[in-house]
């Protein structure tokens, strides 16, 4: 593991979390969280403001006794929920206590609405209306502590995570951001960089992905962040989105403890 300032040297500590670099053979081991709970897993939809019908998978535990923090999963422009659904971070934030909740962005998988590339991944007007739309659809289940909702998105979904935290009126207490882009972050918001500001995101990206612009996109998302907050990039990989995970297994551990000392 190692630590990097903002032009690659070595350094001993950081302004707050960490900027680390690493492969995939270090191994995190999550021990802190039991997995005993059941899933109740639910198929829902619900309608945004200019009228999309929005699809999603909404899980959470089969028994609890008060309202639990909230996870919402973005995935990347031409795919859908499953991409979340599929991997074991997803039930393993129910198996920790929380609800999660995986959407179809408008144009993507069983949702309605267009996916014109050519302006949903800019425009503050398309894809944010599908994140406040899931926003108000949890408060409406009747699980939700309203004050302890977290996003986590790759690529689009990334952008849209930095989005929602930095505006307070998503409410969003702490991001993970896989493959962020910092010009799209800024469109989709309808900010100047300045008035951006977002906090407690968990910055991601692979070394080499966008022949390694994603991984400078993300270390300038992350130097635009206020505490907490992380950077992690994970070495010797071009992978994409979830598909960093395969690089490195591992990452969904650190993805779901920061979860937990975050949320």
């Amino acid at each position: 593991m190692i630590l990097f300032g903002r032009r690659g040297a070595a350094i001993a500590t950081m302004r707050r979390v960490c900027v680390v670099v690493t492969s995939s053979l270090a191994f995190f081991a999550l021990t802190t969280v039991s997995f005993a709970e059941k899933l109740l897993v639910e198929e829902v939809s619900f309608t945004t403001r200019d009228g999309v019908t929005i699809q999603a998978t909404l899980a959470s535990p089969t028994t609890q006794s008060q309202k639990l923090p909230a996870v919402i999963f973005i995935h990347q422009g031409g795919s859908s929920r499953d991409e979340w659904v599929s991997l074991p971070i997803f039930n393993s934030v129910v198996e920790s206590g929380m609800v999660a909740l995986a959407i179809d962005i408008r144009g993507h998988g069983d949702s309605s609405g267009k996916a014109d590339f050519d302006t949903l991944f800019d425009d503050p007007n398309q894809a944010p209306q599908d994140l406040r739309a899931a926003i108000d659809f949890l408060m409406t289940t009747g699980l939700v502590d309203r004050s302890r909702v977290a996003v986590v998105g790759a690529s689009i979904g990334s952008n849209l995570a930095c989005v929602a935290s930095g505006n307070e009126t998503y409410n969003v207490k702490t991001a993970v951001a896989m493959s962020g882009k910092t010009s799209a972050v800024l469109n989709l918001a309808g900010v100047d960089r300045p008035e951006l500001g977002m906090k407690s995101v968990f910055h991601i990206s692979s070394e080499f992905d966008q022949e390694g612009l994603r991984a400078e996109w993300a270390a300038e998302l992350f130097e635009m962040t206020d505490a907490p907050s992380k950077l992690e990039i994970v070495a010797d990989s071009s992978a994409h989105g979830v598909s960093i995970f395969i690089d490195d297994p591992t990452l969904q551990d650190r993805v779901l403890r920061w979860l937990l000392e975050t949320l």
